[in-house]
């Protein structure tokens, strides 16, 4: 309703007079203070040159004046079958239907407070949206958002970092598309660089014959074991042994030979310039790649940098392409296990031609030649100054990045916004390619990119780096976890059959840890708690998976569900994203019910849903929903703690009820108290009593349906999968 508030204010501000404001309506966390605030009385005070009280109650007397001025008829606009109004204004009207108090108070704040037949109305929408409810329309004009998340560069560890990129992008891309947004998904990876020297060396180092061919691939090549536990591949192995390790052991020791290579490295001038040799050994090897795949080419003839090495193009070309797949086929795992995937997978060995793009810069004076280097100089700005290609001619990655920016915003249409999820760390390295992009092509860049920075998942020493080897792996925690949420099952001696325990574990894992990611600030660093993310009694991503399953178990019982089939129609019901019990009650009219205290925190939270949604994705915020969610899951199991939602003589096995409560509830006159309470008698229907105790069974079913409806949509928001039973 938030738009529609606004929407309104800004007419009653045009007819105060004033202008270039835009009103902004909130959620008050008080339910005291009604459903809606604003502060626009305190934002007109200076323009006017009046008190904020005299305004706010100039424009609490103006909303009132135009409620009473409307006719029943505009009450009552057309509607399409999903219940959205027909007209722009239809919208207003169906608002100011929905107020029942409007109040100024101090200092001038204007309090909005909804009636029971709209927080009603709002229950019945959701039963009858389902899954679209909380979801916009498509965007007009249409508008696309490029999301660039994940970023693991090959040959190094896939860590607990990348799983929080993940699921900041994941939820992000979600939010963006539930707001009518059309989001292309990217990955930038690095695949070239002194990282993979680094690792080959190691590689070719412990090797004690010529390198083998590489073969076809292991079997189980594209597969991930989530076993708890990571075999040790030792450093000593020949590749030919290494090959027939399952594709997480291979990752694995690409792992540790980057960390060996990394130590030597720092250790042995000899070995140092080795793998100087092998860096540019490799970029050659990536441009033949490219050649291959015609792709664009840089001019730089990488291989007159190679001083001395033992190794040909060939052989390091074969090693290098071999090993960055296994590292692609494992990412790729990953991405499965925790719900991602993407529509383009961008990678540093594509971006070569930056240099040429900077050569370019220079001879518009965007950019300029410094001691043989190419820079940008930051100071006229306010920024720093960064080398985008070094005295060797050779792209950094400020220079690649030209190169990778140019490809994004051309290769799908127009562009509307970029989000890169990236790091603190690179904070300046944006704020000096996104304006030397501008210089280069404002009506394609300018204004267009945003860093949005996530903190670091630390350790109890600071940190990861996987240059020493001290790296929380990804894939280690979500089996850690999953293993945690086994055992709390198998101490509440839970009779699940073996594949739903390993089915609910895993889902429970996942939710846990991106839950734990996602319910603070993209900018906070997080010191990860295992026993604290799968708490069933706090602010987690299992409680709010409870809180469903809880529903669900209710509306299973109404229903007469036999519960042993519970697992199978889990599973076919994710499949089918069909949520079936909106149907359930869909039919029943529940516009004037009479909430309970507790009845009525439940639905005012599912009113604002929608208002979250968008707030969310506006602010690129996905902690703004799960505080959301908490809060519905608390206060829905509140709900549940203290009040009965089935009786004894309610037994919804069948539809008898549904042709006996359809159409029951009919519509009296309409007023500014809104609809008159249908009148629903004790009676007889096939055998089924039926009293008011059923009328409040109906009420509280469909708002327990409504309540898992929200809960749902809003986890899967999150990237986060929902069961039907815990």
């Amino acid at each position: 309703m938030k738009p529609q508030l606004e929407k309104l204010l800004q007419g009653i501000i045009r007819d105060l007079g004033a202008g270039g404001v835009n009103p902004q309506v909130s959620i008050p966390e008080n339910p005291e203070h009604g459903e809606y605030t604003t502060n626009v009385a305190l934002q007109l005070s200076k323009q006017l040159g009046k008190p904020p009280m005299d305004i706010a109650l100039q424009v609490v007397e103006r909303i009132k004046g135009i409620k009473s001025n409307l006719k029943h008829d505009d009450l009552d606009q057309n509607t399409d079958r999903s219940g959205q109004k027909a007209s722009a204004e239809a919208d207003v009207n169906s608002v100011l239907q929905d107020i029942v108090k409007v109040e100024a108070v101090p200092p001038g704040f204007i309090n909005v407070r909804i009636s029971e037949a709209g927080l009603s109305s709002q229950i019945s929408r959701v039963l009858s949206e389902g899954k679209a409810y909380g979801m916009g329309p498509k965007t007009e004009p249409p508008e696309t958002v490029m999301v660039e998340f994940a970023h693991p560069n090959t040959h190094k560890a896939f860590h607990i970092g990348h799983l929080r990129n993940i699921a900041t992008g994941e939820s992000v891309v979600r939010l963006l598309e539930a707001t009518g947004k059309r989001v292309i998904r990217a990955n930038y990876q690095g695949d070239v660089g002194m990282h993979i020297a680094k690792c080959l060396y190691s590689i070719l180092q412990t090797q004690n014959s010529p390198l083998p061919p590489p073969t076809a691939g292991h079997e189980g090549q594209a597969k991930l074991p989530t076993s708890p536990r990571l075999r040790g591949a030792s450093k000593t192995q020949s590749l030919v042994e290494v090959r027939k390790l399952p594709i997480s052991d291979r990752v694995k020791y690409l792992g540790e030979m980057y960390a060996a290579g990394s130590h030597v490295y720092e250790t042995d001038a000899g070995a140092k310039q080795s793998v100087h040799d092998l860096n540019f050994l490799i970029y050659a090897a990536a441009q033949r790649y490219a050649t291959e795949r015609g792709l664009p080419l840089s001019t730089t003839d990488y291989m007159s940098f190679v001083k001395s090495s033992r190794y040909g193009i060939d052989e390091i070309y074969a090693l290098w392409k071999e090993t960055r797949q296994w590292s692609l086929d494992y990412f790729e795992a990953m991405y499965r296990r925790v719900w991602s995937h993407f529509d383009r997978y961008y990678f540093e060995s594509e971006c070569l031609a930056g240099v040429d793009i900077a050569k370019d810069a220079v001879r518009k004076g965007i950019l300029k030649e410094s001691d043989g280097a190419i820079i940008f100089d930051g100071k006229p700005y306010g920024l720093d100054t960064r080398v985008f290609v070094n005295s060797m001619g050779l792209p950094t990655y400020e220079g690649k990045e030209l190169a990778l920016s140019a490809m994004e915003f051309t290769e799908f249409g127009h562009l509307n916004r970029l989000i890169h999820v990236v790091g603190p760390e690179q904070s300046s390295f944006f704020s000096v390619t996104f304006k030397a992009e501008e210089l280069l092509n404002p009506e394609l860049f300018a204004g267009k990119q945003k860093h949005l920075v996530y903190g670091w998942v630390r350790l109890k020493k600071g940190k990861m780096s996987s240059r020493m080897g001290n790296v929380i792996l990804g894939e280690w925690l979500v089996d850690e976890v999953r293993k945690y949420v086994n055992n709390i099952i198998d101490s509440n001696k839970s009779n699940y059959k073996e594949e739903e325990q390993e089915s609910i574990a895993e889902i429970a894992a996942i939710a846990a840890i991106k839950y734990a990611f996602l319910r603070v600030s993209t900018t906070q660093e997080i010191a990860f708690d295992l026993a604290e993310s799968v708490s069933m009694e706090g602010d987690s991503g299992p409680y709010l998976l409870y809180a469903y399953a809880r529903a669900k178990s209710v509306l299973r019982k109404a229903k007469g569900q036999n519960p042993e089939t519970e697992f199978r129609n889990s599973k076919r019901i994710q499949e089918n994203e069909k949520f079936e019990d909106s149907e359930f009650v869909s039919d029943f009219d529940i516009n004037a019910a009479e909430f309970n205290r507790e009845e009525r925190s439940v639905a005012r939270l599912i009113l604002h849903f929608p208002d979250i949604v968008r707030d969310a994705a506006e602010s690129v915020a996905p902690s703004m929903l799960c505080n959301y969610l908490f809060r519905l899951a608390a206060a829905f199991n509140l709900f549940y703690a203290k009040h009965a939602i089935l009786n004894s003589n309610l037994k919804l096995q069948n539809s008898h009820l549904r042709a006996s409560f359809a159409g029951a509830a009919t519509k009296a006159g309409q007023g500014s108290g809104g609809q008159a309470k249908p009148q629903l008698k004790t009676r007889k229907q096939k055998g089924i009593a039926l009293s008011e105790d059923s009328d409040v069974s109906i009420r509280r079913l469909a708002l327990t349906t409504a309540t898992a409806q929200v809960l749902k949509n809003g986890l899967q928001l999150l990237g986060i999968e929902t069961l039907e039973r815990m």
